[in-house]
């Protein structure tokens, strides 16, 4: 595929902003990354129409040039002059990548956002303005700002002709900021928009939530539903590409496949495309080459590339025509890009969830049995397997392939290290870079990522059946209800799959696909060897929590512990849907939106599905708190909902506070208001589950520091630690009362739920696992990476040591602060890649010749500073170890490659096998 360029934008946190009283001078690039302020975003409609109105198209030729020249003035001699050149040409670089009309701001106080959305403020001479939060940017409490020069012009240019008055701002938000999407420029296709169809009236038996008034106070229930009338949009935000036109994309992504479908972007327009022949179709089915679009407009089939969907064309009702639109479009410079597409090839094993997995119904055999594949897996590469090392960090590796191509398939340069000698695999930074990723998987398994036959595939609605109706023809589709269609599952003689959507909150959202596989579907579905197919007569949309097909994804599987472990025959849950109405598109609505949309509270949501399935655990089937706690796990899918209205201005219910906060219980209360009060507390969903300890460090902190405050304290008043305690067998009252405090105190929910079980099973598993010490086979290493012809030259040694102090000091500040990942919102990895990509800058500096750098570096830390983590020489020198190893390197490589005689791995077999270059 096609790289996407990557630019830089300034991140800043709101509290930042104002700490400088709105204005920031003198924040460069090489600054800002130092203070994780700067952050990659790939190119997009935004950024594509700024270079035109300024003028200043990326020459991508001279791009590619300075990048090259600046990597081959880092092999010359280390020089002054040199060091000098490679600043010079970073520089270059930077000043074409950086786009300094655009900063994202993190909202982390809305009263200063208040603030400066309604005046402004200034970074470097420039003033900002609010210019767009889209939907993925205010789940993240994020808003981008434009220079006011161009905010203007760059708004009703993206506007496309448009002068709304009144919309619902939300959604006009969600849209316009889909130019922020990252995208892959395509060639403009021909356009037929279709009506949605959401005429069928299909009779459904679900698990219905209301909110009725009981006793007179408003109450929110569920009960079954023989007669629920469903509307079903069926082909919501997919459309249709023709398989010529989608070899046209096929070129301009410069892809080596056919994709089968195509998320695409483009002015109001976004969903997915699903190649499909309807070509074919009109000729040898509808028997006609016309075609009607939403504007009464006919078309000849045979110049149409694409049919969407109204619900794909988000703007429609404000154009009068497709063709006003395309010419409104080209008047302002817009065009189409593609944000995904579905992979070469689908993945034989995928990670499972949590939520996957606590919603089955599992004892400890069967978790021990779903957990084995990963247990084994983990062990493999603990034990120092090399096969399972390399296809771990590395993959697999074809006999036709190039050593040019294996490097380009890793971005991972320690892997290039190992590749060029292998005898660093017990180099103590290597070591410790496979056993932070292993220890990481282990982590997750603890989790619930765990290995499981199947993978992620979009979702699709009948092909066949839209271009019945497409055509104007009656809608049968290839599929009935209960049917479904999957060529990766039909390939491997399945038919049978489990689909699984996230967020998983309740139980009934495991669907149970029964896949069709005749000659009927092969021939219309031929286009689609990936993605999952849905008929349109059922509830599955209902049922994957109210997804669509603009791409969303779903999680297929054969796993026989999952699939005789589901809770059977469950009705789906759904409510009646408000609809968000419009208002008037103005400064006030737009901010009063964006406030209602920070900081959203769907994850927390989800999360108390997480712990009232844990207390499950708690309480027997037949009793009044299991039914309870059955009842609120349906609740929360309206509670979800709700959340997500809230930010369109949609009036919801609360969520429930009596669900969160405890009731003291007086010594005074009669007995009856007493065991009202136990009871209330029992359902009270205010710690998270113990396996959550891996996932929320923050709780992982209390979780034992409680347990090493009680264990201290145990010492103290018993004489015996926590341990001993609890194994004693004739307990005083003092001491059984002294556990009992220790439980009901505890920060998170440690009973015997099915992920509780799984996580403690994994912890008492003793890996073939150590730490490794820095200080470890420095020698014999050195040998291997150290360059004696180079040598070292004094003056520049002493430079760069000072430099390493200025390393450690900066990396340990940047690794203990939270501000990395709480307050930016992205990546902690990205951020100090940037701080690592300015402390090269320096060493460079100091010597530009990156071989004579690496060789200094190695000197430093494996010679001078054994006992120092080897960080600041792989890290910051990392080009230059790569050029002394490749001349050192006999290019005798072992390479892990398929062998249906070898060792498994993951569902395929490999063994090593050499490929001397």
């Amino acid at each position: 595929m096609i790289k996407l360029q990557q630019y830089y934008v300034f991140k800043l946190t709101t509290s930042r902003i104002e700490e400088f009283e709105f204005n920031i001078k003198g924040l460069t690039v090489s600054q800002a990354r130092l203070n994780g302020e700067l952050v990659q975003i790939g190119d997009n409609q935004v950024f594509r129409l700024i270079r035109k109105l300024k003028n200043t198209e990326i020459d991508f030729k001279l791009l590619n040039k300075t990048f090259k020249e600046r990597d081959d003035l880092k092999k010359l001699p280390s020089s002054e002059e040199n060091s000098i050149k490679i600043i010079d040409k970073q520089k270059i670089i930077d000043d074409m990548l950086f786009v300094p009309d655009i900063i994202n701001v993190k909202v982390d106080d809305k009263k200063v956002y208040k603030k400066i959305y309604k005046e402004g403020f200034s970074v470097n001479g420039i003033t900002f303005k609010r210019f767009c939060s889209g939907a993925g940017q205010s789940r993240q409490s994020v808003a981008s700002f434009c220079n006011v020069d161009i905010i203007d012009e760059l708004t009703r240019r993206l506007n496309c002709g448009l002068n709304i008055k009144e919309i619902n701002v939300a959604k006009y938000n969600a849209y316009f900021g889909l130019y922020m999407s990252a995208t892959y420029p395509v060639r403009q296709p021909r356009v037929c928009v279709i009506p949605d169809y959401e005429d069928e009236e299909l009779v459904k038996k679900v698990d219905w939530i209301d909110d009725v008034v009981v006793d007179g106070k408003d109450k929110r229930i569920v009960y079954e539903k023989d007669d629920f009338i469903f509307k079903p949009n069926m082909w919501d935000g997919q459309g249709l590409i023709s398989p010529s036109f989608a070899e046209q994309w096929q070129d301009d992504l410069k892809l080596d496949y056919l994709p089968s479908q195509f998320v695409v972007r483009s002015s109001f327009v976004k969903g997915a495309l699903a190649v499909f022949d309807f070509h074919k179709f009109a000729k040898e089915k509808a028997k006609t080459n016309k075609i009607k679009d939403i504007y009464g407009d006919e078309w000849d089939i045979g110049s149409v590339d694409v049919i969407l969907s109204a619900s794909q064309f988000k703007m429609n009702k404000f154009y009068s025509s497709w063709e006003q639109f395309l010419q409104l479009q080209e008047h302002h410079s817009l065009t189409w890009g593609v944000t995904k597409v579905n992979p070469k090839t689908d993945n034989e094993v995928s990670l499972l969830n949590y939520q996957y997995i606590q919603s089955l119904n599992l004892d400890k055999e069967k978790i021990h049995q779903l957990i084995s594949p990963t247990i084994d897996w983990i062990d493999k590469i603990c034990s120092g397997d090399k096969l399972y090392t390399l296809l771990f960090l590395l993959g697999s590796s074809k006999k036709s392939d190039t050593i040019e191509a294996i490097f380009n398939k890793t971005n991972n340069n320690h892997v290039k290290a190992i590749l060029y000698n292998d005898k660093l695999l017990d180099d103590p930074f290597i070591k410790k870079k496979i056993y932070d990723n292993i220890s990481t998987k282990i982590d997750e398994a603890k989790i619930g990522r765990i290995w499981a036959n199947g993978n992620y595939q979009f979702m699709i609605s009948d092909p066949y059946g839209q271009a019945q109706f497409a055509f104007g023809m009656k809608v049968t589709g290839l599929l009935n209800e209960f049917e479904h269609y999957s060529h990766f599952w039909n390939e491997r003689k399945v038919n049978k799959v489990d689909a699984l959507r996230s967020p998983l909150v309740d139980f009934h959202e495991h669907n149970m696909l029964n896949l069709i596989n005749d000659e009927k579907t092969n021939e219309w579905f031929k286009y689609q060897p990936s993605g999952i197919i849905y008929n349109v007569w059922g509830v599955d949309t209902i049922r994957h929590s109210d997804s669509d097909y603009d791409g969303d994804i779903v999680f297929t599987t054969n796993n026989e512990i999952v699939m005789d472990n589901i809770i059977p025959n469950l009705n789906v849950i759904t409510y009646d849907k408000a609809s968000a109405k419009p208002q008037r598109l103005n400064p006030t609505t737009i901010l009063a939106t964006d406030l209602r949309s920070f900081n959203s509270k769907i994850g927390t949501i989800t999360n108390y599905s997480t712990t009232f399935i844990s207390m499950l655990a708690n309480f027997k089937e037949d009793s009044d708190e299991y039914k309870e706690i059955l009842n609120r796990i349906k609740l929360l899918r309206r509670y979800i909902g709700d959340s997500i209205d809230q930010a369109k201005g949609i009036k919801t219910k609360p969520f429930p506070t009596e669900w969160k906060k405890r009731k003291f219980v007086d010594k005074n209360d009669s007995d009856e208001i007493k065991q009202q009060k136990y009871y209330h507390n029992r359902l009270v969903a205010n710690k998270k589950p113990y396996f959550m300890i891996y996932i929320y460090e923050k709780l992982r902190v209390e979780y034992r520091e409680h347990r090493s405050k009680t264990d201290r304290t145990c010492k103290e008043k018993f004489g015996c630690n926590l341990h001993q305690l609890m194994n004693k067998q004739d307990k005083t009252k003092e001491e059984s009362y002294y556990l009992y405090s220790y439980y009901r105190d505890m920060p998170v929910i440690k009973n015997d739920s099915v992920m509780n079980m799984l996580c403690k099973m994994i912890e008492e598993i003793d890996f073939n696992y150590k730490r490794i010490k820095n200080d470890e086979n420095v020698n014999e290493m050195f040998d291997v990476l150290y360059d004696y012809e180079i040598g070292v030259d004094e003056e520049k040694l002493n430079k760069l040591i000072k430099l390493r102090s200025k390393f450690n000091n900066k990396r340990s500040f940047k690794f203990k602060s939270d501000a990395i990942d709480n307050t930016l919102g992205d990546s902690s990895n990205e951020l100090i890649n940037e701080f690592y990509k300015s402390i090269r800058t320096e060493a460079y500096e100091i010597c530009s010749n990156m071989k004579e750098l690496a060789n200094h570096l190695i000197y430093i830390t494996y010679k001078l500073y054994p006992k120092d983590t080897k960080d600041f020489a792989w890290h910051i020198a990392i080009e230059g170890i790569l050029e002394i190893l490749e001349s050192k390197s006999d290019m005798n490589i072992e390479l892990p490659m398929r062998d249906k005689d070898g060792e498994d791995y993951l569902g395929q077999k490999y063994s090593l096998r050499s490929v001397v270059v």
